[in-house]
């Protein structure tokens, strides 16, 4: 679902589909939320690939879902095809820029960059967590199957250990 109609929206598009998949359903946006609570972030700054009016809309979900959106770099407009091509060098440069000046972590948004290989290296130049769109989204259908992964290679996201239950 996108980030334009906002938090309540998007639980609502997530419901829908849940209903009809019967099964849980969520979206890359509300993954950030999700994402960005379960790492205790409440101030981040956003990174994107997009123009300034789609980063701004992004910005607005976040402060509407309750976080302190202290930077939104927009590093575009780049198309799809194009932020794919974006290498590891050009995707670090954008989460520098949005890491100052200190959120808890940045959120790099766009399901069309080509992030996992290297997020790591994306958190040492941010110097905080990096939350990437397609993590996220991995993050929240593992979350939601009520299974987790410890993979440090896939960020800080990937080393929270769920609380234990009994």
């Amino acid at each position: 679902g996108s980030a334009s109609g906002g938090p309540d929206e998007a639980v609502r598009q997530a419901d829908r589909l849940a209903k009809d998949a019967g099964a849980p359903a969520s979206g890359t946006a509300a993954a950030f939320v999700n994402a960005a609570r379960e790492l205790g972030m409440t101030r981040v700054s956003l990174a994107t690939p997009y123009d300034e009016a789609q980063t701004e809309t992004l910005a607005g979900y976040l402060r509407a879902a309750g976080f302190d959106v202290v930077r939104a770099v927009a590093g575009g407009p780049a198309s799809p095809a194009e932020a794919a091509g974006w290498n590891a060098e050009a995707q670090a440069k954008l989460v520098r820029e949005a890491a100052e000046p200190g959120p808890d972590g940045v959120l790099l948004a766009c399901t069309a960059l080509r992030t996992a290989a290297h997020i790591p290296q994306l958190e040492v130049a941010a110097g905080r967590p990096v939350l990437t769109a397609n993590q996220v989204s991995v993050w929240e259908a593992l979350r939601l199957a009520e299974r987790r992964v410890r993979e440090p290679a896939l960020g800080t996201l990937f080393t929270v250990l769920p609380p234990v239950r009994g």
